[in-house]
């Protein structure tokens, strides 16, 4: 099989993600706070670390320090959901998903200050592409271009914390090994979960509420929605092994082109599940703003 059909799976499934958050969310999370699912997500990581201890003993010896780091990182990326979430509260999946277009622009700024990696004019052009698809998908066109500013910010701090993430666990990874560093930082995860159920008791409250009023679906909801994220993260692995990273960068980019596939298939057919706005100048605004960063994605990773 081709890299590129192995690479094109990781972002597919990752637009499924998207819209399975979208509806727990919507369905199950609305006032009742964004900190339960945020619990779930951390709980989940502390059975991969499980996995992680079972099958790669060895290679979750590290020096403390570098634990530290690595477990404080998988906190932050536990946290990075917190504003995602309010944000795919509030608006639809296939506006929320082309703003994490915006992590390689962070990526690339954080490259240059701690690892020396500086921006050729190419890459300027493709961040600049970027950014302006970003807050092209970001007008509200029901209210004379009003910009929706809490929602973006919201994403643009998510973004920013997923690559924070993304450089510690590089650099760790390199220091160290690629398994220990995900066993450590899937703990901290877990480790931030536990905090938050136990020292925030509006969190808790949520949690044990969603849990009780609607249990198997929404556990099995969760689960779905992590294993697709686990298989999406190893499709992506798998393909970067057979071709540049930088080509599966470029594949990555068409997630927003899928998310408002899945969206406009949902409304189309399975409305309970999902409802985008199939309005002419709506559909217009989101595909113009998709491939402006789309085209972005391109010239930085050309």
């Amino acid at each position: 099989m081709s890299w590129f059909w192995i690479a094109l799976a990781a972002p597919a499934l990752w637009a499924a993600v998207n819209h399975i958050d979208k509806y727990i969310i919507t369905k199950y999370f609305t006032g009742k706070g964004i900190g339960s699912l945020v619990i779930f997500t951390g709980l989940s990581g502390f059975l991969i670390s499980i996995l992680i201890l079972i099958f790669s003993y060895s290679s979750i010896i590290f020096p403390v320090l570098a634990i530290l780091a690595i477990v404080i990182n998988g906190a932050i990326l536990v946290a990075s959901f917190i504003p995602y979430l309010y944000a795919l509260e509030t608006e639809e999946a296939s506006w929320v998903s082309p703003l994490w277009q915006l992590i390689p622009i962070f990526g690339f700024v954080l490259g240059m200050i701690f690892l020396h990696e500086y921006l050729s004019t190419k890459q300027i052009i493709g961040s600049a592409l970027v950014v302006l698809g970003a807050v092209a998908i970001s007008l509200n066109l029901t209210e004379k271009f009003k910009f929706k500013t809490k929602p973006f910010l919201f994403m643009v701090l998510s973004s920013f914390m997923i690559a924070i993430n993304g450089l510690v666990f590089k650099m760790v990874a390199l220091q160290e090994n690629f398994w220990g560093t995900a066993f450590w930082e899937y703990l901290g995860g877990f480790i931030f979960s536990v905090f938050l159920f136990t020292c925030l008791p509006l969190y808790r409250r949520q949690f044990l509420a969603t849990i009780a009023k609607s249990r198997s679906l929404v556990v099995s909801l969760n689960l779905a929605s992590e294993l697709l994220n686990i298989a999406a993260k190893l499709l992506a692995n798998f393909a970067s092994l057979l071709a540049p990273l930088a080509l599966i960068w470029v594949v990555n980019g068409v997630q927003p082109v899928i998310v408002l596939f899945y969206g406009i298939i949902l409304t189309l057919f399975i409305p309970q599940w999902g409802k985008e706005n199939l309005e002419r100048k709506f559909l217009a605004q989101k595909i113009i703003a998709i491939l402006i960063i789309f085209a972005g994605v391109f010239v930085l990773f050309k």
